[in-house]
């Protein structure tokens, strides 16, 4: 049987039970003479509008005025969107970098962030959905974009189909994330011993 780990390298116990003490258990809780707890008491009925009398009545969506009142404000127009598209880059590097799972996958991002980051900023220039994700017309910043992403995507099915690039891609985005924290003036945790 495969063993299985929790993320951070942990065994986990995967021992099915034993069916005749799950049987036997069960025989005892049936045949068990102790009077149970009483029931809840009943619901109230309801009315032809499928609520209770205690119950207030509900409405559908609200109206549109109180929808264009509730909704976020789209950021502003700028000229420029490379801040925003960098810090947004390396917010991502780090998420991805932070656990294990996805760290040989930072790599990727790292390795990209100098195309990305242009891409991004030149997107939510056209793009409202890029300009609301980095927060801060033409078709030339799609093309851009779809090709770092392309880029990425082959580089990340390169890493899902190779183990030992994979291992090594993480030791190096280990490294990158310490590099970052010691830069940052924080405490770098040393990994528990297996």
């Amino acid at each position: 049987m495969p063993a299985l780990e929790t993320p951070d390298g942990k065994p986990v116990d995967v021992t099915p039970p034993d069916a005749e003490a799950v049987n036997a258990a069960f025989s005892r809780a049936m045949n068990d003479d102790v009077a149970d707890e009483q029931a809840p008491p009943k619901r109230q009925p309801k009315s032809a509008s499928g609520l209770t009398d205690s119950e207030p009545k509900r409405r559908g969506r609200p109206p549109k005025a109180e929808q264009a009142r509730t909704a976020k404000p789209e950021p502003a127009l700028k000229d420029d969107y490379t801040e925003d598209a960098q810090s947004s880059v390396v917010s991502l590097w780090a998420v991805t970098a932070s656990i294990p799972f996805t760290q040989p996958y930072a790599l990727v991002i790292e390795g990209n962030a100098d195309a990305l980051v242009p891409a991004l900023a030149e997107g939510a220039k056209h793009n409202a959905t890029i300009r609301k994700f980095i927060s801060s017309g033409g078709t030339t910043w799609a093309i851009q974009l779809a090709s770092v992403g392309v880029t990425m995507g082959m580089q990340a099915v390169q890493l899902m189909k190779d183990p030992e690039l994979r291992k090594e891609a993480a030791e190096t985005t280990r490294e990158h994330l310490k590099a970052a924290m010691k830069a940052k003036g924080l405490q770098v945790p040393e990994p528990a011993a297996a």
